[in-house]
């Protein structure tokens, strides 16, 4: 394993209205909002806004090999299907 793949990137992840389908909130052409280090709530309030409240989210790191996996894009009408959530294939 290379030490790239070892460095992991904190995402905001998301659970619509706690489904249990928790995955990463990017935009429709899969770019996710992630730091180096955790997101506070503050910056996590400013990217989704007032739909945080149904989202569940949470900053979560994930390797370049873990972020990859989430491939299937799941549109949020809540933000015009312009953003949505990235999930792992089942």
């Amino acid at each position: 394993m290379s030490e790239d793949e070892l460095v992991k990137h904190y995402f905001i992840t998301v659970d619509w209205c706690n489904k249990g389908k928790r995955g990463i909130f990017c935009n429709k052409k899969g770019t996710g909002f992630w730091k180096s280090r955790e997101h506070t709530w503050e910056e996590i309030l400013e990217v989704l806004g007032p739909f945080a409240v149904i989202l569940n989210p949470k900053s979560e790191p994930f390797t370049e090999e873990e972020f990859k996996k989430q491939r299937r894009w799941i549109p949020l009408a809540e933000y015009k299907h312009q953003y949505g959530i990235a999930v792992g294939v089942d």
